[in-house]
C-alpha cells in the first residue's frame, strides 16, 4: 500500500457545547494544547502552525496570534480558509512541508466559540460572492441551497425526507456513545418525522447546528512516526477538487446532484492505492443528512441516485461497511468545520474508539466541503503495521 511522506501523530479536541466565556482564542489553544501532548513531543519543535481562522472574531494573522499564544516560532505559518475543507486543506499543506524539508512538526488547529457569539456583533458578514443574485429571491446563504439540491435529488431519483431522517437517526446513534458530543439524546425516526419541515425538505434533525469547540492534528514525517509510533496514522492521499459554483452559477440543474467529492475522492483513492470498497470507516462532511446522503453516492459507495435505497437497505447500521460518521458527524458530535471527523478517523485507526470502535479498522476516508458543494477535500488515512 502507498504512503506519503507523513503520518498524524497527535489529536487534540476542546470540550464542545455551548461554553459562555469561552473565546475562540481560547478553545483553539486548549484543542493545540491537548494535540501536542497527545503527540508526546515538546513544543518548541513544532515547526510550522496552520490555522483555519476565525469566522466570528475575524483576526488577522491569526496562525501568528497562535503560535504567539504557545510560545512556538515557527519556521512556516499561515492562515487558510476553504470552510469546511480547510481541515484536509491543512493536512495537504503540512504533508507538502514536511516532504520539501521545509517543516519537521506542523501543527494544525481550529476553534470557534459560533454558539454563544452570536449576540455580540463584531463585523459585517463575510460574503461568498453570490449574494446579490440570490438574496433578491429570498435564498439567504445557509441551508437554502442544500434543501433545493435535495429536492432535484428527489425529484430526480425518488429519494425521500425519510432517507433522510434514516441518516440523523444513524448518526445520533453514534454521538450517544461519545463522551463529548453535543446531542446525546437518542433520536427515532418517528420523531425526526414530528419535526416541521423548515425549508422543504429539510427538518430540525437534517441541519448540523453551531456549538463552540475546537480540535487540533500534529503532523510529521512518516518515517519519524514509524519509528516513535506502533502504529501510526499515515496519510495515504489527499486530494481537492474545485467546482467554482456556487447553485446560483450552476448552468444545468442536473449537476446539484454532482459534488465535486467525486474528482476529490478519485484522487485522493487512486494516490491511495485504494478502492472506495476498501474503506473501513468513512468520515463525510455533513452540513446536512442531503450531503451524506450525495457524498455516499459520489465516493462510489453506492451509484448515482441510489443513495436512499443505499440507505434504506440498512447500510448505516452498525456491522456494516464502511461505517459512516462514527462520532455523529457535524449533526450529533459537533460543527468543527471537518476537524472532529478527522480526529474520530485517527481514533478508529488507532483503535481507541471506545465503545464507538470499528473492529479491525485499517483504512479510513474523510472529506470536507467549502460553500455549497463547490470545494472538496478527501484525506485517506490508514494505520500500518510498526
Amino acid at each position: 500500500m502507498p504512503v506519503t511522506s507523513s503520518a498524524i501523530i497527535g489529536i487534540g479536541e476542546s470540550r464542545v457545547g455551548r461554553l459562555r466565556g469561552m473565546s475562540a482564542l481560547h478553545l483553539t489553544l486548549d484543542a493545540a494544547r491537548a494535540a501536542i501532548q497527545d503527540a508526546g513531543i515538546e513544543k518548541t519543535v513544532i515547526d510550522g502552525v496552520l490555522t483555519r481562522n476565525f469566522d466570528m472574531d475575524v483576526t488577522y494573522m491569526h496562525s501568528q496570534l497562535i503560535a504567539k499564544h504557545l510560545g512556538l516560532q515557527p519556521r512556516f505559518a499561515t492562515d487558510m480558509g476553504l470552510g469546511g475543507a480547510t481541515a484536509i486543506a491543512m493536512l495537504e499543506q503540512a504533508t507538502l512541508l514536511i516532504a520539501t524539508g521545509t517543516c519537521r512538526f506542523v501543527l494544525c488547529v481550529y476553534g470557534e466559540n459560533r454558539r454563544t457569539s452570536w449576540a455580540a456583533a463584531r463585523h459585517g458578514r463575510i460574503k461568498m460572492g453570490q449574494e446579490d443574485f440570490e438574496e433578491c429571491y429570498g435564498l439567504t446563504w445557509g441551508m437554502g441551497p442544500h434543501a433545493l439540491a435535495a429536492q432535484r435529488h428527489m425529484h430526480l431519483f425518488g429519494t425521500t425526507s425519510r432517507h433522510l431522517g434514516m441518516i440523523a437517526v444513524a448518526q445520533r446513534r453514534y454521538a450517544c456513545q461519545h463522551p463529548n458530543a453535543t446531542m446525546r439524546t437518542p433520536l427515532t425516526l418517528d420523531a425526526y418525522e414530528r419535526e416541521p419541515l423548515l425549508i422543504a425538505p429539510l427538518r430540525k434533525y437534517d441541519l448540523a447546528y453551531l456549538f463552540d469547540g475546537g480540535a487540533a492534528v500534529v503532523v510529521a514525517a512518516h518515517a519519524w512516526a514509524r519509528a516513535q509510533r506502533v502504529c501510526p496514522v499515515v496519510i495515504l492521499g489527499v486530494a481537492q477538487a474545485h467546482a467554482g459554483e456556487h447553485l446560483g452559477y450552476c448552468a444545468n440543474m442536473v449537476t446539484v446532484t454532482t459534488t465535486p467529492a467525486r474528482q476529490s475522492g478519485a484522487a485522493a483513492l487512486g494516490m491511495a492505492g485504494v478502492a472506495s470498497q476498501d474503506i473501513d470507516v468513512a468520515l463525510l462532511y455533513d452540513d446536512t443528512t442531503y450531503g451524506v446522503l450525495v457524498q455516499l453516492e459520489d465516493y462510489g459507495f453506492c451509484r448515482k441516485g441510489e443513495g436512499g435505497r443505499y440507505v434504506a437497505s440498512g447500510a448505516l447500521e452498525p456491522g456494516r461497511r464502511p461505517a459512516v460518521n462514527t462520532h455523529g458527524g457535524n449533526l450529533s458530535q459537533a460543527h468543527l468545520d471537518g476537524m472532529s471527523h478527522i480526529i474520530e478517523a485517527v481514533r478508529q485507526l488507532r483503535g481507541t474508539a471506545g465503545t464507538r470502535q470499528i473492529d479491525g479498522a485499517r483504512t479510513a476516508l474523510v472529506s470536507g466541503f467549502g460553500g455549497v458543494f463547490a470545494t472538496s477535500a478527501t484525506v485517506i488515512l490508514g494505520r500500518t503495521a510498526a
